[in-house]
């Protein structure tokens, strides 16, 4: 379920709205002044279109996200095949790009065993193989290979 569904916001707009009817119904008939009825109304009105207003702010907001988060799944797919290429072209085995994959995400040589069902110690062997067959010297500089160009200083 989620919390931010327009759905819920609607039903909880409208169940305020009908609150603040009812109250303002129920002053009316308990015989309160022209004053502060109409003072109440103000209040409702505003309150109302105040709400209106935040409500579609929040919709174009909702929207404006997941557009970005489609752009990003787009741009994020679309590195992944760079990348995937250059790891073709470094022959990596399919062990090793895994690893490599696992490496760029920055992820400890221990968890990269756990993700993977193997020893330390052959994901540090897969990680020398990388490195050789990429003519990198480590871990730094396989992730500076793909991202320093990102990133203009």
């Amino acid at each position: 379920m989620k919390l931010y569904s327009k759905n819920y916001s609607v039903y909880l707009i409208i169940f305020f709205m009908i609150l603040a009817i009812v109250d303002i119904i129920r002053e009316y008939s308990a015989g309160e002044s022209l004053t502060h009825l109409t003072f109440e109304v103000v209040i409702f009105l505003c309150a109302s279109a105040w709400t209106i207003i935040l409500w579609y702010s929040w919709l174009t907001a909702r929207k404006d996200l997941d557009e970005a988060k489609a752009e990003k799944m787009k741009l994020t797919a679309g590195f992944q095949v760079v990348i995937t290429k250059q790891f073709e072209k470094w022959e990596l085995t399919p062990a090793e790009a895994n690893v490599a994959f696992l490496l760029l995400k920055g992820l400890p040589f221990k968890e990269i065993a756990d993700i993977r069902g193997g020893s330390e110690k052959t994901i540090r062997h897969h990680a020398m193989k990388i490195y050789q067959k990429s003519g990198m010297q480590g871990r730094t500089e396989l992730f500076a290979y793909f991202f320093e160009d990102l990133f203009s200083i």
